[in-house]
């Protein structure tokens, strides 16, 4: 994605022969610096990322914007595969929009501008880039070692059986009731097994992180009413709330008016239920970086794409594979964010699909829940309640209205995928003029089963199965 670029403000400097002192004229701090002679305005401190500090410049003066991970310099370093967050020190009232290896995460425009990213071994190039007070863009080279987790086997599809959010644990762990953004940030980076975080009604500002591992006997929970909401403040600006540790419970209050709603990153048997997460500048809730064995129940999602349309999903399970080299590492290393179970949500007025399964993604179960004008907008091809690409869904009591051609869809996008699904016992009650089941080949083993529909082409493209 190509931004115009405004001219560079420059800041004079005056080289006073009789001290060889730096003279600093002018009042503008600018992203851009004026190197001393013999030294170009462009040199950089390597791999393009900008680090050299002009003759004369006190501490007190903007460092030329760099980019760090975690508070550390980002160009050049090595790291562990894994979520870090990317930071750069752009001038006030920007709107800095990250990019790694090519691919557009998204953009933040609150200051301290930051972008949790995923990554997997491998060299890898980030960038950030935005047009406030002259307009800049700095880029980071670095490398994710080796050594990581392997990606989990493909597996049987489980039971039919829904995940339970389990009663918070009791014991040692204990309950700790949080108020405040700094309480609940707090609170979250000293989780232990069992735990139980206890949001008070109110307003909750910031980029939360769950990375504490729960266990499967002692899940951490983090709860509240639906008057306890979290939000970044921007539509524009980062995840809410971003679950990158295991076993967590989340429950019962909103999110809203945030970049991405909440972002499950190599988190595996989470479970969220009763959520209100509306009012997304992007995707309401997204399984990613081989989230398996989690669920999202009973919630209500609505409102996204307020800021892209192409990218507002309701729920988003797994990576696109043009996706899989910056997420996995690898661009043969599939999203395994498999056997994810979606159920009984309410789900609306979403910009692009209510539910979007990528390829890479095998066994899930989506059971129970209900539409209305989702996938609307058109955007990035968004035309239907549903689109599963991924392998071995069961799809099946979902009902709805309104949808912009289908309401549901399997395509094949890669070969392997979108293959052995089963779509059975779903209802159009009106305003989808297409199909209800479209599948783009009948000859991938996916089962659409007969039964009448009110969808304005009826009930599938392909011959049902009684």
């Amino acid at each position: 994605m190509m931004d115009g670029k405004k001219p560079h403000a420059r800041t004079a400097w005056l080289l006073v022969a009789a001290g060889l002192s730096v003279l600093l004229l002018g009042t503008a701090i600018t992203t851009q610096l004026l190197s001393a002679p013999g030294r170009s305005a462009g040199t950089t401190g390597g791999a393009g990322q900008s680090s050299a500090v002009s003759p004369g410049q006190s501490s007190g003066q903007l460092a030329v914007p760099a980019l760090s991970a975690d508070g550390s310099p980002l160009n050049g370093s090595k790291r562990a595969a894994g979520t870090f967050t990317a930071s750069v020190n752009a001038p006030g009232s920007a709107t800095v929009k990250f990019k790694m290896d090519g691919t557009y995460l998204g953009q933040d425009s609150t200051a301290p501008y930051t972008w949790p990213v995923q990554t997997g071994p491998g060299t890898h190039k980030l960038e950030a880039r935005w047009d406030a007070e002259g307009g800049s863009r700095v880029e980071a080279t670095f490398e994710v070692l080796s050594g990581g987790a392997a990606a989990p086997s493909v597996s049987a599809p489980p039971t039919a059986a829904a995940p339970q959010p389990t009663a918070p644990a009791s014991g040692a762990a204990g309950t700790v009731l949080v108020a405040t953004s700094a309480e609940l940030a707090s609170a979250l980076a000293a989780a232990k097994p069992g735990q139980i975080i206890q949001l008070r009604d109110g307003r909750y500002g910031g980029k939360f992180v769950a990375a504490a591992p729960g266990t499967a006997a002692a899940p951490i929970t983090l709860t509240g009413s639906r008057a306890a909401v979290l939000s970044t403040g921007s539509i524009k600006s980062g995840y809410a709330l971003h679950v990158t540790g295991s076993h967590w419970r989340v429950s019962g209050f909103s999110v809203t008016e945030s970049a991405k709603g909440i972002v499950l990153d190599g988190s595996t048997h989470t479970v969220l239920s009763n959520l209100d997460v509306g009012r997304i500048g992007d995707e309401a809730v997204h399984f990613r970086a081989n989230s398996a064995d989690s669920a999202i129940l009973d919630s209500d999602i609505h409102d996204t794409g307020l800021a892209q349309p192409g990218f507002g999903e309701g729920i988003y399970v797994g990576s696109a594979n043009s996706n899989w080299r910056t997420v996995m590492g690898s661009a043969s290393q599939p999203d395994r964010s498999d056997r994810v179970q979606i159920r009984n949500n309410r789900i609306s007025r979403t910009s692009a699909e209510g539910i979007d399964i990528k390829e890479g993604s095998t066994g899930g179960f989506i059971v129970g829940n209900t539409f209305a004008e989702a996938g609307l907008s058109g955007a990035n091809s968004a035309d239907s309640w549903m689109d599963i690409k991924g392998n071995g869904y069961t799809v099946t009591g979902n009902s709805g209205t309104t949808a912009k051609l289908d309401a549901l869809q399997v395509h094949s996008v890669l070969d392997g995928w979108g293959r052995d699904n089963k779509l059975s016992g779903n209802t159009v009650v009106g305003g989808v003029p297409g199909y209800e089941v479209w599948v783009q080949s009948a000859k991938l083993g996916n089962i659409v089963g007969c039964k009448g529909s009110a969808a304005g082409r009826g009930l599938t493209n392909v011959t049902c199965s009684p």
